[in-house]
């Protein structure tokens, strides 16, 4: 065979594996809608997108300073990762630069341990309804606790905050 013909032979093998393989990952426009795609399955894409809502469990403030007091590593078994609707604390401090707040409750004197809610530096609205709240003022804080300690108390990762009733 002469050399043009194995050149040819070579650039078209060349073509077809590199064609094999871009069909294999799945080439073009990711953001394209795909011709073979059902009303229900664009559906279940689009719910599969949709954030989920979380569902805030009811969490009495002095209950669970009481827990983590009593027995810090079964608070930590029960809390940890928990999203939650904490109630019957008020505002103990404001950090001045709105990374966190401290709650406590009423049972909560010559003690350390609090609810420490982390502010997301990112959420304009969070941010906003912290700068309307006073020291000792009763809110009610909706999160996630990631943290629970004997010493310090709770960690929450803070989604809102509202007066209490």
């Amino acid at each position: 065979m002469g050399k043009f013909k194995t050149g040819c032979l070579g650039v078209i093998g060349v073509v077809v594996v590199l064609g094999v393989i871009g069909g294999l990952m799945g080439g073009g426009d990711k953001n394209a809608p795909s011709s073979s795609s059902t009303p229900a399955a664009t559906e279940k894409q689009d719910k599969a997108q949709q954030p989920k809502q979380k569902v805030y469990n009811d969490a009495d403030i002095n209950v669970l300073l009481s827990e983590a007091k009593d027995n810090a590593a079964a608070a930590n078994q029960n809390y940890k990762g928990k999203d939650v609707k904490i109630t019957g604390g008020h505002v103990y401090n404001i950090d001045s630069d709105v990374h966190y707040i401290t709650i406590d409750g009423s049972a909560a004197k010559y003690t350390m341990i609090h609810v420490r809610c982390d502010v997301n530096s990112s959420n304009k609205e969070l941010k906003d309804s912290i700068l309307k709240l006073k020291k000792e003022q009763p809110v009610t804080v909706y999160g996630t606790i990631s943290d629970v300690g004997d010493i310090m108390g709770y960690t929450l990762k803070l989604d809102k905050i509202e007066p209490a009733q």
